[in-house]
């Protein structure tokens, strides 16, 4: 069924307005991915970054990917999309094409230091700082472990391994993730569903994903009583990005299609900016405030940790 679109025609200035903030914030979100490579460069190593957070991140932003592409390329997706919104096309812009796949290229890379600076530590084994195999958390308590709500069998599931393995629960969650979006695949393949549910399935899951990557680096940074490793300078642009983002898709959606129930039919996009800007608050309070006097002090503790 030919479905044709029921848009106004747009105001120059709110076009103006709509293309700027996908710029700014294509810039500001992407620019937040740098200081962090960066650093890692510096360093020569990874450690004291979350392995839950490298290793989630290409695979939600790879949800995202295949969202924002397929919602704006997919001609089957667009009239289904049409069909459920009175002839209005999604809330998909170019900057989200550009931002998806330049995040998803970006935490590839991320995830290739980790590998590759583990690597370097392996073979040259100059000492406890450069083994990213040894426990992330040193142990600086002689007393056995205890049993506790997280601990099964004395192995603390919320933990990382290593520096560069995955928490027990986040492996869980990702086969969990993969397997249902497998399967739900499937139910479009057979004809149970829509290939536009499947998309919004995808993009739910980012956000499931974003969530999960976040949470691990909180934790982490609470266990060091610090944020050594981690590059608390993406947290500035990554709030005008996020905040930029939830701008745009509001004005596209009221000013531009004149549809304002496009604005909760991204769940991608206006999940991501409010989950990227809550969770930044935090960072920015263990920064500046919670942990502002502890500096130094998770490092003294795992160097004394590997002394022992």
């Amino acid at each position: 069924m030919q479905v044709t679109s029921s848009s106004p025609d747009p105001h120059p200035f709110w076009e103006f307005v709509v293309g700027f903030c996908g710029v700014a914030y294509f810039i500001a979100w992407s620019y937040s991915f740098y200081p962090q490579i960066i650093l890692n460069h510096q360093r020569k190593k990874t450690t004291g970054l979350s392995p839950d957070f490298i290793y989630v991140n290409p695979l939600g932003f790879l949800a995202l990917t295949i969202w924002s592409w397929g919602a704006y390329l997919s001609p089957v997706a667009r009239r289904q999309y049409q069909e459920r919104h009175d002839g209005h096309l999604p809330q998909v812009s170019t900057s989200d094409l550009a931002f998806s796949l330049h995040a998803l290229l970006i935490s590839l890379i991320t995830l290739v230091q980790v590998w590759w600076y583990s690597r370097r530590a392996a073979s040259s084994l100059t000492g406890p700082d450069a083994d990213e195999e040894t426990p992330l958390m040193g142990d600086t308590d002689p007393k056995p472990v205890t049993s506790s709500w997280s601990t099964i069998k004395g192995v603390d599931i919320f933990a990382p391994r290593s520096p560069i393995r995955p928490s027990i629960l986040t492996d869980l969650a990702l086969s969990a993730l993969i397997v249902s979006s497998v399967g739900t695949g499937v139910l479009v393949w057979v004809g149970k569903t829509q290939f536009l549910d499947w998309l919004y399935f995808v993009s739910t899951l980012k956000l499931v994903i974003s969530a999960i990557k976040y949470v691990p680096q909180v934790f982490l940074n609470h266990k060091l009583r610090g944020m050594e490793g981690f590059a608390v300078g993406v947290v500035a642009c990554d709030m005008i990005g996020s905040v930029l983002s939830f701008a745009q898709l509001v004005i596209s959606s009221i000013f531009i299609e004149g549809d304002p129930s496009g604005i909760i039919a991204n769940p991608a996009k206006l999940g991501l900016s409010g989950l990227s800007f809550s969770f930044d608050l935090i960072f920015l309070a263990q920064k500046y405030w919670l942990y502002r006097g502890d500096r130094g002090k998770g490092r003294a503790a795992r160097q004394h940790g590997n002394e022992e």
